[in-house]
This record gives C-alpha cells, sequence and structure tokens, in this order.
C-alpha cells in the first residue's frame, strides 16, 4: 500500500503547535488559578478568547505567572492568526491556478501562433492552421463567450482574455516567443487605430515575428509598414473588387472564392526555378502535375537573411549584397512584389517564392 507524502507549510506547522500550547495554556490556568478557572472547559474558552483578542472580560487572570501566560497567548494569537490568513489566502490561490481551464495555461508555449480578434473561426480555417502549428495556437478576444469556449475546448487551442492592444494582455499570449500573430480588424469606429496600435506594441516585445494585420483604411497601410507589419490585408479593398467583377463579369466571386478555398493552392519557397526563365519553371511544373500561376519577388525576411550571411562568413562567398540587403530591410525599402503570370523570358531571381497550384488526381 502506498503512502501519499503530506506537505506542511511552515504557518501550518506553527498553527498546529500554538493549538497544542492553547490545551497546556488551559491546563496550567486550572492549576495556577483554579478559584478564577474551576474546569478545563471554561479555561479553554478563556484561552480562546485572549488568544483572538476579543477579550470578553468575563474570566481573566488575577496572578503574576497567569497574566504572563496570557500576554504569550495574545502574542502567540496574532501571529497565529497572520499564519491563518496566509496559508488560507495560498490555499485559495492554489485552488484558483489548479481550476484554470487547459485553455489558460501557456506556460512554456513558443514559436506559436497568436490571432487577436477571431471571436468564432470555423472549422475549415482552424484546421489549415492547425496541420502547421497543431495545438500551439492562442486566440485573443476581449470575452469568453459560449461559442469560442466550445471551440477552444474543442480544438484544444489556448486563450488570453483582453483587448488585444493591451501590453499584458499580449505578454500572457507570449507574443515574445510567437512564430507568427494575426491581427483581425473588429470593425468598429476604431478598429484600424486599434490594430496600427497592436503591432507597435507587439513590434516592441518581438521584433522578429512575422506580424499579418487586417485593416479596412488603405491610409493605415504606409503606417503599418513603418511600424513593422510584414503583411496587410484590406478586406474593404477585396470586397469592393469582387463587387465590381461581379458586375462586369459575372461569377468572378466564385472563381474568386474557389481559389482562395481550394487546399491546392500553395506558396512554395524550396525550389529549383532560380535564375531560369517562367517558360521553363512553367513547363517543368506542369511535368509534376502542377500550375504555376506566378512569381513572388523579396520572399525573404530580415532574420533569413542574417543566416545566409552568418553562413557566407564561415565558408566564404559573395557578402556585400547580403549586408545591402539587410540594410534595406531596416530601413523598410524592399517589399514583396507578386507577378501573376511574367512574361516567358522573365528571370526568377533569388529569393523568389512560386506560386503553384496542384492539379487534382482523377
Amino acid at each position: 500500500m502506498k503512502i501519499k507524502k503530506i506537505e506542511l507549510s511552515a504557518g501550518s506547522v506553527y498553527i498546529i503547535f500554538y493549538l497544542c500550547f492553547l490545551i497546556i495554556a488551559s491546563l496550567l490556568m486550572t492549576f495556577i488559578e483554579p478559584q478564577n478557572f474551576n474546569s478545563f472547559f471554561e479555561s479553554f474558552w478563556w484561552s480562546i478568547v485572549t488568544a483572538s483578542t476579543v477579550g470578553y472580560g468575563d474570566v481573566y487572570p488575577h496572578s503574576h505567572l497567569g497574566k504572563i501566560v496570557a500576554i504569550v497567548l495574545i502574542i502567540g494569537g496574532m501571529v497565529a492568526v497572520a499564519a491563518f490568513t496566509a496559508t488560507i489566502t495560498t490555499r485559495l490561490i492554489q485552488i484558483n491556478i489548479f481550476a484554470k481551464k487547459d485553455y489558460e495555461i501557456m506556460d512554456n508555449l513558443k514559436d506559436h501562433l497568436v490571432i487577436c480578434g477571431f471571436k468564432t473561426p470555423k472549422k475549415e480555417v482552424l484546421q489549415s492552421f492547425k496541420n502547421h502549428y497543431n495545438n500551439n495556437i492562442v486566440i485573443v478576444y476581449p470575452e469568453l463567450e459560449p461559442e469560442l469556449e466550445n471551440v477552444l475546448e474543442k480544438e484544444g487551442l489556448k486563450y488570453a482574455h483582453g483587448e488585444y492592444n493591451d501590453e499584458a494582455v499580449l505578454k500572457n499570449a507570449r507574443v515574445e516567443y510567437a512564430d507568427k500573430i494575426m491581427i483581425l480588424n473588429m470593425h468598429d469606429e476604431y478598429a484600424d487605430a486599434r490594430v496600427l496600435e497592436t503591432v507597435i506594441v507587439i513590434r516592441s516585445l518581438n521584433h522578429k515575428v512575422y506580424i499579418i494585420a487586417e485593416i479596412n483604411d488603405p491610409k493605415y497601410e504606409n503606417y503599418l509598414l513603418k511600424s513593422g507589419c510584414n503583411e496587410i490585408i484590406m478586406s474593404e479593398e477585396y470586397n469592393r473588387f469582387l463587387l465590381s467583377k461581379s458586375i462586369v463579369e459575372p461569377g468572378m466571386s466564385k472563381v474568386v472564392r474557389n481559389l482562395l478555398g481550394t487546399q491546392n493552392f500553395h506558396i512554395v519557397t524550396k525550389h529549383n526555378f532560380i535564375n531560369k526563365s517562367y517558360k521553363e519553371a512553367f513547363e517543368e511544373s506542369s511535368k509534376d502535375r502542377k500550375i504555376l500561376l506566378g512569381i513572388i519577388q523579396n520572399y525573404v525576411t530580415e532574420n533569413e537573411l542574417k543566416k545566409i550571411l552568418l553562413s557566407k562568413l564561415r565558408f566564404g562567398g559573395e557578402l556585400q549584397k547580403y549586408k545591402d540587403l539587410i540594410n534595406k530591410f531596416k530601413r523598410n525599402e524592399i517589399e514583396m512584389d507578386v507577378l501573376i503570370n511574367p512574361k516567358d523570358d522573365y528571370v526568377i531571381p533569388e529569393f523568389s517564392a512560386i506560386i503553384i497550384m496542384e492539379r487534382k488526381n482523377g
């Protein structure tokens, strides 16, 4: 039979010893002043009243020795009350910590995805995130509504309660250790300003994390880029584009929706098409049942360039080009440039990603 080890705090040990002292003091008083303390119960009653500093005065010692016992009881009682209060408070805090839901515990979480303002994420969208981050996803939202709580528990995600432009809330979501952060627009009067403020706070906490932000007003785009936002999504602009296109070319909204919804649509960073023409890359991709749609130039981060530079320093190679690129990154002079279906003779440069659509089997 396994015996469970019981651990007691210093306060708990003191309280136990003091209770024993109360009993001993009560017994002593029946011997020191039997005329005032006729029974153990009456003596114990006086000890409790004295130790708690209530002091009814119905029974009290008259002798010097009895008064000395009373002084010890009073001093020890004040310490006992303090120790008792501290012990109870500690227990309540521990209960509160252990009662926290799994989705509120984020100790040691790192290289994760933080989603700010995602109230009711769809299953398909979450699945694509989980394919890359598993359950290392934190949702930041002001209110834990039943629908969101159900998603958190069902999908095994984490949750940080509060406004996402609050530094304390962002720290709770461990943005200092995050891999990517997505800030969704709350679509209220100050939504874009809140997104900008959030980007500034996040960048002050983590200068390496990749930040994606959604805004409505294009005038905030330049501010976001200068604040260190890596990618900007303008939802209103997309909506207007789809509306206008659907009028001129009916069915365009369905085409775009299917393109975005398909799981066969990818951006590939590792490929063998650098310094090859677009035509060559298109033909080679077709052989692998893939359709090459376009090129993304400057698909590289400052940290990746630094790693390349360190590798060049170690093994030798051209250094100045990478130093210049890093300096341009710091001055925000380099941006991704998307080229859809460029000319056949277009030569794919270094640090380019390709946009492909895999053909379905059958």
